[in-house]
Order: C-alpha cells, then structure tokens, then sequence
C-alpha cells in the first residue's frame, strides 16, 4: 500500500507566550444547500442523503450496487457508476437523471477496473473522468471499458482538487482485484473505501488464489488494519455494496472478521459446522452464508463453478 502523510500543524501559541492567541473555534464554513433532487428519479433503487454544512452525500443504492454522490458548493463528483445494463438495465439513465437535476456541472471517479463499478461510463464522455494513477493503468487495459469510455482518464497520484474539495487518492494491491483505490477529504472526515469494505454484504473473494506467491487476502486484511488505524475515527465511510456506515473502525472490524473466516475455511485452519474441513467451494460458501446469516448475498456465489460462464471453474481455492 501506498502511504500519504498525514501533517499536523504545530500551535506556536503554546510554546511561545508572547506569541498572539490563535482563534481555538474557527467559523465553520456552510452553504444552503437547494432541495435534493426526488428520490423517485431512481426507481430501481434508494437515495439517502446525508447534509453537512458545506457537503452534502447522496448515497444512491440499487440491488446491492451503491454509487455514492458528494455534492459541494460548485459541482457534484460521482464515485462509481454502478453496473451496465445487462445487470441493471436503467441504472445509468437514472443515476445520470439524478445528478442532472441537482443542477451544477460533476464529474466522475473510478475506484478500480470492476465492471460493477464503470458499467455506465459510456453515459459520462462529455465530463470529466478521474482514477488513481495505477488504476488509470488498469483500465488502460480493459476492453470492454475503453470500448465504452472515449474520453481522456485523469490519473491522480496523490490528491486532486474537484469543485472545490480536495480528493486524496491511495491505494492497496493484490487484495479485493489487482488495484483497488480507496479515496478521503480529509477536510470533511469521510472515507470512501469502496470495494476494500463492504457492509453487511457477502465479498467478492472469487480472485483469492491462496497457492500463488501472493496471498490476497492476508494483503485485504493488511490494507484494512492500516485503513482502520488511519480513519477509524472518521464520521463516514461509504462503500462499493451496502451504502454508508458511521461507525467506520467496527465496519472494518467486520471486514476482517469476515475475511479471516473465509481465509481459514480455505486453508483448513477452521473447521466447518461438522468439525470437518472444506475441499470444495460449495462447502466453503455454504458454511460462510451460515456465519453470516444476515448479510446481503453480494458477490461470495461468483466463487462457484458455472458462476460466470458454462464450464467455468470458479475461484481456484484448492488442488
């Protein structure tokens, strides 16, 4: 993983006593926010919105797929747009109708090369389009979203300043897919950790291979330690499947509860319900369905066989 610094400011005031006092409560900027667009431009699924002083989050939601909107003074960012319309066939005429009516010009973000997430590009060549430098790479590669994107990507390597919010950009590799950017103001404390946390919703483990040279998930759940010491205090965290959490150092904790399971089912350091080991992948996602009986079923049936094509043989988890 990449690491960004985080600078705190020195108060000379303390130390020095001749040294003029510094104002301890500085006027929090805030903007009057016009009336959210009408949830009901998004028929095939739900909007929340959050309002804060000077930002306002419009976490659109539809069969799983979250696309989450942050809205400033002067212009609005989508991160993500959701999947094409072979899985969700009006998604991406409703989440562009949606930020068209909140009236201001946008752009977009990328968070990786996952179709779920630039299914809809094709609806946004006439803005701007952004992703994390190694990212950019990623999608430089893929077919399918050069054939839908004819524009021109932005590739940022550490931060970006979008309508007024300053956007830093980093990454973790070989974990969820081969490069998955998270993003975060700082100024505003709210992570968007896309598909390296998921809440309350079954994870796309399918790319673990645990008999190569890299172990994904022991790199998801490094990635994940790091990402809760770093914005576990931080008042959002807003994610690829499942919405938005407040509560962002017990939503990580979840992630690595859950990833450690799976991991150890894998690898036969835990056992199933039967006091028996796993051979096949219908055992291990049987036994994680019944861990975690409450959770959306999100992507953990991609790791079968047949998953995604007649033949295929899904995750490669043992000999």
């Amino acid at each position: 993983m990449q690491h960004l610094q985080r600078i705190s400011l020195l108060t000379f005031a303390l130390l020095l006593p001749f040294a003029p006092a510094c104002d301890s409560n500085p006027e929090v900027k805030t903007y009057a926010f016009a009336e959210a667009p009408s949830a009901d431009l998004v028929p095939s699924g739900a909007v929340e919105v959050i309002t804060e002083a000077d930002v306002r989050y419009h976490v659109v939601t539809a069969f799983g797929f979250t696309m989450t909107i942050i809205e400033s003074e002067t212009g609005a960012v989508i991160l993500d747009v959701g999947p094409k319309a072979d899985y969700l066939p009006t998604i991406g005429a409703e989440l562009t109708a949606y930020v068209d009516a909140i009236g201001k010009p946008y752009s977009v973000i990328i968070s990786h090369a996952h179709p779920d997430h630039y299914g809809n590009v094709d609806q946004f060549n006439s803005v701007d389009v952004y992703a994390e430098s190694v990212v950019v790479e990623e999608l430089g590669k893929n077919d399918d979203f050069n054939a839908a994107y004819t524009g021109t990507l932005k590739g940022v390597d550490r931060s970006a300043e979008i309508y007024g919010l300053t956007y830093n950009f980093d990454r973790v590799s070989q974990a969820e897919t081969a490069e998955n950017a998270y993003i975060y103001l700082e100024s505003h404390k709210a992570l968007f950790a896309e598909d390296l946390v998921y809440n309350r919703t079954h994870s796309y483990i399918r790319e673990y291979t645990p008999r190569d040279d890299v172990d994904e998930l022991d790199n998801w759940k490094a990635g994940l330690s790091e990402l809760k010491s770093t914005f576990g205090d931080y008042q959002h965290v807003f994610v690829g499947h499942g919405g938005h959490r407040a509560d962002v150092a017990a939503t990580i904790d979840e992630n690595l509860s859950y990833l450690s399971d799976a991991q150890g089912l894998i690898l036969g350091s835990k056992t199933l319900t039967d006091g028996t080991t796993a051979t096949t992948n219908q055992q291990v996602v049987d036994e994680i369905a019944r861990l975690y009986p409450d959770y959306d079923e999100g992507a953990l049936s991609l790791s079968l066989p047949d998953a995604y094509y007649e033949g295929d043989p899904g995750a490669i988890w043992f000999p």
